[in-house]
């Protein structure tokens, strides 16, 4: 007689696991790791504020900059408090006085800034740009103390 050629051959089982699919999506997943790991690791270097802190004398006074939300700037130094100034007059001023800390062989000029809560991030990644360009190296951020929390 003659078979059916419609006619299911019985095959024995398989029950062997195919780890092919999972090799495949292992490698795609190291490739993707491989590109993304190194854009991880890009940023801006800062200098993160330690534990405990050097107290400093009356001679290492910082300069503060203030920057308001409306983009007015403000410098206080020596025995100058809160004077408006423009960008180039504070490059100006900067400059003048890490030159006479270098003439006097003293430690470099301490920036800290002073910005309101409210500003936009460009108006101070700008500040510290124009604080750059006045050859300033470090600069600090200053913060108030956190309000505390009530107490149920």
């Amino acid at each position: 007689m003659k078979q059916s050629p419609y006619r299911r051959e019985k095959k024995a089982l398989n029950a062997e696991m195919n780890v092919v699919p999972y090799i495949d999506v292992m490698l795609v997943l190291l490739v993707i790791f491989m590109v993304t790991a190194p854009m991880l690791i890009t940023g801006v270097d800062v200098d993160l504020p330690k534990e405990q802190t050097n107290t400093m004398s009356q001679s290492q006074l910082p300069v503060i900059v203030s920057l308001t939300g409306n983009g007015e700037i403000f410098i206080s130094y020596e025995s100058n408090v809160d004077l408006p100034v423009s960008e180039p007059e504070l490059i100006n001023t900067l400059s003048n006085l890490q030159t006479q800390n270098s003439d006097a062989g003293a430690s470099p000029v301490q920036v800290m800034i002073n910005a309101d809560q409210n500003n936009q991030y460009g108006a101070i990644m700008t500040l510290m740009a124009t604080l750059q360009q006045a050859g300033i190296q470090k600069v600090g951020l200053l913060t108030g103390a956190p309000l505390p929390t009530p107490s149920l």
